[in-house]
């Protein structure tokens, strides 16, 4: 790497590596990884990604993964070498305009984001209210801090949420404010909180009566616990199972199922019924 003038000010250009360490699993009969080591000291960092492509006979790129000290790095420079790819991961960069100039540069399809990828660690309503194909938010291991408001903001089409900190009674009014036609293009919401894990946390919840709380003055029928579906969504490579669940609809006839799950750690999750998620068994 060395210091050039990019076109967002002095930043770091990227030169290609003397070698390139390659591993793969194996799956029968050995233990740890295969790795073995390239070499073509006379490579440019696009030939490096040209000869892996092709040897590997894997054309795309499949996401690009911004991470720690990302921002040091010329845009342009990032964008020649590995063109543009529609999904992203934008994590501690170290630069709030930088994660900005990614959301502006790259036609993003599917986005991963957190809290702390904006200013005031704050989500910004521009970025909820963008119809992606795939929204994620959050890590296991954090805590992700949204309002109702937010989540009324989301525009995407498939939506995972990490940490979520929301009470049961904003998911009762989320609900409610489904059913009259808010996030109308969701077709799956799911919502962790895999950073409660002690048993005073599960407690707290069956006290709470936490899915009582959620539905408190919703209109909705309990699927029996055998009853199973298949679901598919875009982002989703195969099909998703529901099995039992509470089931809703919206004002215009679109049905909903809500499942909530408590077992290592707590789940949310809501599973709509576009005809295109539908898969016949």
């Amino acid at each position: 790497m060395y210091w050039g003038h990019g076109s967002y000010g002095r930043k770091k250009k990227m030169t290609a590596p003397q070698s390139v360490f390659v591993g793969a699993p194996r799956y029968r009969g050995g233990t740890g990884d295969a790795t073995s080591e390239l070499e073509k000291r006379d490579y440019t960092m696009k030939e490096w990604l040209d000869h892996l492509q092709e040897t590997f006979h894997h054309r795309k790129i499949d996401f690009i993964w911004f991470r720690e000290n990302s921002s040091q790095f010329d845009m342009d420079d990032i964008k020649e070498v590995f063109g543009t790819t529609s999904r992203v991961y934008i994590g501690d960069t170290g630069c709030y305009d930088f994660n900005q100039m990614i959301l502006e540069l790259f036609p993003i399809k599917e986005i991963h984001i957190k809290n702390s990828s904006f200013p005031n660690s704050k989500i910004p309503e521009k970025v909820l209210m963008q119809k992606f194909d795939r929204l994620q938010i959050g890590e296991s291991h954090e805590t992700t801090s949204m309002t109702l408001e937010d989540l009324l903001f989301i525009n995407s089409k498939l939506v995972q949420i990490k940490g979520l900190q929301l009470p049961a009674k904003q998911f009762n009014e989320f609900i409610k404010q489904w059913q009259n036609g808010s996030n109308p293009h969701m077709e799956y919401l799911y919502i962790s909180y895999s950073h409660l894990r002690d048993a005073a946390v599960h407690q707290a919840i069956d006290e709470e009566d936490y899915a009582k709380v959620i539905m408190e003055g919703i209109d909705h029928c309990v699927i029996p616990a055998d009853t199973s579906r298949h679901f598919k969504v875009a982002g989703l490579r195969i099909p998703n199972w529901t099995l039992g669940g509470v089931g809703i609809s919206r004002n215009d006839g679109v049905k909903a199922t809500i499942q909530l799950k408590t077992s290592s750690f707590p789940e949310w999750q809501m599973f709509v019924w576009f005809d295109h998620c539908i898969v016949e068994s």
